[in-house]
């Protein structure tokens, strides 16, 4: 059975199948079929050129992305940064030879486990939750301070980073990890403060000196006064053992009655009855101011030695109120209210020494308008619970932040006060030890010619407290 175009083509001819032989005709259709064979032969050459020239590309473009591969596979082994790569279980898939040296582990050793099976559970608990949030798409990447654990057993102090990789239907497919050894710059840190802590208290120590001074002279005085009086009884008391000795052998006569009383009178007996308890209260009030001073002088300056430990931040701020007193009271009245909030895990001497910073720089802003004005100022100090945050605000009633520098206020070395008087440390050191240290919050409101109030806000789980 013949094919129906060839059938098409022998109509064509006049040439019907089982037809006698046209020659003519059938020398037309064979010149047809030859040339049909020479057009096929033409688009199959084409054809393979055309395959041959695809899969020259395709190699050369193959080579190409291999060698784009292997280089930024070079790069990723050689930085000097750590880096891992994790998959959406938050398995690690790459890991390059920085991140060996910080945590101690090979690449063989860490691929297949997690990133926060190398940190202590609280930071590990930290991270899990940023990288879920990472592959569900509500944030793009996440960037914090956490602490791995060594091979050794040693803790290093390290710089986070989790930037999700997206495919183009917005899903987060991997994970790239870079970590940062940030311990030696957070020793420089811990002594830059506690630098800092010296100063301010080499700054206060004049005025603590002078709380201190006034209430040891009145102790002093008092002391005199009953040593004086003490020295007086003691004769009295002489003069009256001798008139018992005498009246047990004979009875007193008026002259030594009389004598008494010259005695008593002498020794001011009414005068001590009536001030010699007052004197001893008095005492025992100076003696108590100061021992409060020194305990409060003790428990700011005192080190945490890098470890969180449960504090109230109530008493610590009393006891920094305490140790800024005589920096305060010249210009303003210092108003408290310590709301109800739980004792919590935290660095309690760092954070004294933000309190401080606060106070401190509060006394600045209110010492400029009382120099204008003459009327003392207030400083209100506030302390309450949002949830599971506690809130420390500090609000002055002083000039106000100017609107062009409030970009700048927590800037390293940045500060609007006259040379001698600051540093622009304070604030800096301040956001880094609630934020970075607390995982914090360190926020402002200021409005010009009434005044600025700043929020400290502290973290904490309610079930660890």
């Amino acid at each position: 059975m013949l094919h129906r175009l060839l059938e098409r083509q022998l109509r064509r001819l006049d040439l019907e199948p089982g037809a006698p032989p046209n020659p003519d005709a059938w020398r037309e259709l064979l010149e047809r079929i030859s040339r049909a064979y020479e057009a096929i032969d033409r688009e199959r050459y084409l054809v393979e050129h055309s395959i041959q020239v695809a899969s020259r590309e395709m190699q050369e473009l193959s080579a190409k992305v291999t060698k784009e591969h292997e280089k930024l596979a070079g790069v990723f082994r050689v930085a000097p940064v750590g880096l891992a790569v994790a998959d959406q279980a938050g398995r690690i898939v790459d890991f390059n030879q920085a991140l060996e040296v910080i945590v101690g582990h090979s690449a063989r050793d860490a691929i297949g486990r997690c990133l926060w099976d190398f940190m202590p559970a609280e930071d590990g608990e930290a991270t899990q939750a940023a990288y879920w949030d990472l592959i569900a798409g509500r944030m793009s990447t996440n960037q914090g301070q956490r602490r791995l654990i060594t091979k050794d057993g040693r803790v290093v102090s390290a710089d986070l980073r989790l930037t999700g990789l997206q495919d183009d239907g917005g899903n987060t497919q991997l994970v790239i990890v870079s970590v940062e050894d940030v311990t030696g710059k957070s020793q420089l840190e811990v002594e830059l403060r506690h630098s800092q802590k010296l100063e301010s208290v080499g700054r206060l120590a004049a005025g603590i000196a002078h709380e201190i001074n006034t209430p040891i002279q009145f102790v002093g005085d008092n002391v005199n006064f009953l040593s004086g009086s003490f020295d007086q009884l003691l004769v009295l008391c002489d003069r009256y053992r001798a008139a018992c000795e005498k009246a047990a052998e004979n009875p007193l006569t008026a002259e030594d009655l009389a004598g008494l009383r010259r005695e008593e009178e002498l020794a001011d007996l009414d005068y001590i009855r009536t001030n010699g308890a007052t004197s001893i209260a008095s005492t025992i009030d100076g003696v108590s101011r100061v021992a409060k001073i020194v305990q409060s002088m003790k428990a700011f300056a005192h080190p945490d030695r890098g470890e969180r430990a449960t504090a109230d931040l109530n008493a610590a701020l009393q006891n920094t109120l305490t140790v800024a007193t005589n920096e305060l009271k010249y210009v303003a009245t210092v108003e408290t209210d310590f709301g109800s909030i739980p004792a919590i895990p935290c660095l309690v001497s760092d954070l004294n020494q933000v309190f401080l910073n606060l106070l401190v720089n509060a006394a600045h802003a209110i010492g400029d308008v009382v120099g204008k004005t003459g009327h003392r100022g207030v400083i209100r100090v506030r302390t309450y619970q949002e949830g599971s945050v506690v809130v420390i605000a500090i609000s002055d009633t002083g000039t106000g932040i100017p609107e062009a520098v409030r970009g700048r206020i927590f800037d390293p070395f940045f500060t609007t006060k006259e040379v001698g008087k600051g540093t622009g440390q304070g604030l800096a050191l301040a956001r880094a030890v609630v934020v970075e240290q607390h995982g914090g919050a360190l926020t402002f409101e200021t409005e010009m010619g009434k005044g600025t109030t700043f929020f400290v806000r502290i973290p904490f789980d309610l079930m660890e407290v």
